[in-house]
């Protein structure tokens, strides 16, 4: 073990084993008081039979806090913490020593801090501190003192591996020892590893939208997820699991990151897609059209028009634009505007509401609701009240009948002539009474039956596939010609009885125009990722489930594959959306993930993009191989050289290995092509797929975005299939920063454009 060189070593070990100690008896006595407050509870809610307790709701939060404070603590038991900072505050006379984990640990029989939280307000000196004169923020304010050491710790199975000390031992070291371990099927938490810029992001003020533009490796995802894990650390009276929604771009992410926060000991936070979290509010599942489809059209540079694959573009960017919430704007105020009928509601012709004063509920009494509830409102309101109004009228027709019979028994000597025309009175009047009170609620029925029907869906169809209401609403800022594209493309998915992805910010918004929304809000904070593949109307109503505009973006505009409906400048995002919040914008230059030959590669390919947004990572001082460029004469010498890559990088230690086709067609096709060469274990991961389970896969470069893999394999980047655009360049671009140690890109006959670069940066076979 490299840790018994350090002089510091036998100490530090005595330190190690006596906390490993500690650890192993705080998680006997919590165990035993679960189990024990297991138990308590049951007997408790059984006493109370169902009613409300304060004594059940103290012991089951401290029974809850036990429980989670016993699972933190069996993380870490076997790696108890990574860090080490000997501190001096200023106006104190010594140093005091704090050791850094995942959790904290106090002494039981001194209350002696034998590990503080790396979350801890202290802590970020071990982050972002350097030897000597320093401060943190602290809830009491600003502390300055004198950092005397920085140190960390290798630990396995509670053995002491090795030991870095900055200034002494390069604190890179450690990092690089992390960076060169080999990936499984999971995404890790960093919380030994945090670099100071990452740190900043980490800690960053809850009350804004921070939006951070981080290059391919940068750890965007992990910095978001620790960030969540230190908001609900810092501010436990704000944040709770139910108040945080983590937006992310499909289930296949979501399993992939799914262990992090657990393993930073946050439970129960809700993270979906912006899918699913639609249907959810809408309590519907729609059927969608193929995620893919209109994808692959956008690539077929071969089949389709420039016109057509144009149109395409500014059909699903309209979909998602500022543009179409204007338009569903104005669309709700006509929709409004018209809603009450220009009638009265009345039984044989006697007005029981006039449409004056319909107009007046809708119009000031009952303003304050969306349109759908207030009209059901204003229909609740009628059918509790038209009782007492027509017995109101009853009693006008009864005062009504009185007289008549006054003026008949006063027109006469004898009543007796006239009792005929007495009774017809008194029946015309029972009958009238009679039919006012039969009549009232199918009355009702009759008279809301004139309100239109404001079924969303109906209303977003009919409004997104109408040509002269598309461009009435739009005042200008759509031509005619992409009016008539968005319309007729849009017909042809509604009359499959589906909807596009792009739909469904534009139906939720017209939704909660109409309708409202349960959850409006209702989060305190909203993280999102990969954000740029995100449009403005999501992010809006994203917006709208803000209880107070506190949000973590993060995302890379050069790996905006689905630029064409999402977000091309984050000022743009902010200016529009944003407007009048607190914000935000950092970048995140230095790239983690690879090795600096595959990244300086990938820069060569994305400066072919040619744009003022990209950032081009730093790679930090990781060296490896360079990307290694493979000239084969047909599709089956690829595979068959492909299979034989494979067995030489698992050769190597190597445990995650991704051939990456630009289709899932063409996925599907390598797959079953590397199935008959090969006997090991090959997965075909497609959008159906909410797992990955690690080894060999075959994946389409839409789904590997946000994944990481040892090693990486482009199965053809020939001239014909990678062409000189934006969303070529971007697709490859997302290929090549996927691996952490090795990359080999395949081509055949000639290669394509976007390789054309510099020898320097590649070798070739």
């Amino acid at each position: 073990m490299q840790a018994q060189k350090h002089p510091a070593f036998n100490a530090e070990d005595r330190y190690l084993k006596d906390t490993c100690k500690c650890i192993d008896s705080e998680i006997d006595y919590l165990a035993d008081e679960v189990e024990k407050m297991d138990e308590e509870l049951l007997k408790l809610k059984r006493a109370v039979g169902g009613n409300y307790s304060d004594d059940v709701i103290v012991k089951a939060t401290i029974h809850e806090a036990n429980k989670r404070k016993l699972n933190q603590l069996r993380r870490a038991e076997d790696k108890p913490y990574f860090g080490r900072i000997d501190f001096k505050e200023l106006g104190k006379s010594g140093y005091e020593t704090f050791y850094v984990g995942k959790t904290s640990l106090t002494k039981k029989d001194d209350n002696k801090m034998l590990i503080i939280d790396w979350r801890a307000p202290m802590a970020s000196l071990y982050y972002s501190g350097e030897i000597g004169e320093v401060m943190y923020k602290a809830p009491g304010g600003l502390i300055i003192g004198d950092l005397e050491l920085k140190r960390q710790y290798e630990i396995q199975k509670k053995e002491l591996i090795n030991i870095f000390d900055k200034g002494l031992t390069p604190m890179d070291e450690y990092l690089q020892t992390a960076l060169w371990e080999k990936k499984d099927n999971r995404l890790k938490d960093i919380v030994n590893t945090i670099q100071s810029e990452q740190n900043d992001i980490i800690r960053a003020d809850k009350g804004k939208v921070l939006i951070v533009q981080g290059v391919a490796g940068s750890g965007k995802t992990t910095i978001v997820l620790h960030r969540i894990a230190y908001l609900m650390y810092t501010y436990q009276d704000i944040f709770d699991a139910e108040k945080l929604l983590i937006i992310v771009p499909n289930n296949l992410f979501l399993n992939y990151i799914s262990d992090v926060l657990p393993d930073l000991g946050v439970e129960e936070i809700k993270q979906s897609t912006f899918e699913d979290l639609v249907m959810s509010l809408l309590d519907t599942e729609y059927k969608l059209a193929d995620i893919e489809t209109k994808f692959y059209q956008l690539l077929d540079y071969q089949n389709l028009s420039a016109e057509y694959r144009k149109n395409l573009q500014l059909s699903s960017f309209f979909k998602g634009s500022m543009v179409l919430k204007n338009i569903i704007d104005k669309y709700v105020i006509d929709l409004s505007s018209g809603l009450v009928p220009k009638i009265d509601l009345k039984i044989n012709d006697l007005i029981i509401y006039s449409y004056d004063e319909v107009l007046k509920m809708y119009e000031e009494d009952y303003k304050y609701l969306p349109i759908v509830p207030r009209s059901k409102r204003i229909q609740k309101y009628i059918e509790s009240n038209i009782s007492d109004r027509v017995k109101t009228i009853q009693e006008k027709v009864t005062i009504k009948c009185d007289k008549k019979i006054k003026e008949l028994k006063d027109s006469v000597e004898d009543i007796e002539t006239i009792r005929d025309k007495i009774i017809r009175v008194y029946d015309k009047r029972d009958m009238i009474n009679k039919n006012l009170e039969d009549s009232m609620y199918k009355a009702i029925k009759q008279y809301f039956d004139q309100w239109e029907d404001l079924d969303i869906l109906t209303l977003y169809k009919g409004l997104i596939s109408d040509c002269e209401k598309l461009e009435k609403y739009s005042n200008g800022e759509l031509d005619k010609g992409t009016i008539t594209f968005v319309s007729d493309y849009s017909k042809k998915i509604f009359d499959n009885e589906m909807l596009e992805r792009e739909d469904l910010a534009a139906l939720l918004y017209l939704h909660l125009k109409l309708e409202g929304l349960s959850l409006k809000g209702k989060y305190n904070h909203i993280i999102v990722d990969e954000a740029q593949d995100y449009s403005e109307l999501q992010m809006y109503i994203l917006r709208q489930l803000s209880s107070n505009d506190s949000f973590t973006i993060v995302g890379d505009i050069s790996q905006g594959i689905h630029s064409y409906k999402g977000i091309g400048n984050w000022k743009e995002l902010m200016d529009n959306v944003f407007t009048g919040s607190d914000k935000e914008l950092l970048r995140l230059k230095k790239c983690y993930r690879s090795t600096m030959e595959i990244m300086n590669f990938a820069n060569q390919v994305i400066k072919k993009w040619r744009k003022e947004e990209i950032t081009l990572a730093e790679p930090v001082l990781r060296s490896g191989d360079k990307p290694l460029i493979i000239k084969k004469n047909n599709d089956n010498e690829i595979i068959n050289d492909i299979a034989l890559r494979i067995n030489e990088v698992r050769g190597e230690g190597h445990k995650s290995i991704a051939v990456i086709c630009k289709t899932t067609e063409e996925s599907t096709k390598v797959y079953q092509a590397l199935k008959n060469v090969m006997d090991d274990n090959i997965h075909l991961i497609t959008d159906k797929d909410t797992s990955y389970g690690g080894g060999v896969v075959v994946i389409p470069t839409y789904l590997s975005k946000g994944l990481e893999f040892d090693a990486v394999i482009i199965f053809n980047c020939s001239k014909d299939n990678y062409i000189d655009d934006e969303l070529h360049i971007k697709l490859l671009y997302v290929s090549i920063t996927r691996p952490l140690h090795k990359l080999f890109i395949y081509y055949k006959d000639k290669p394509s454009i976007l390789l054309d670069i510099d020898g320097d940066y590649f070798d070739i076979l």
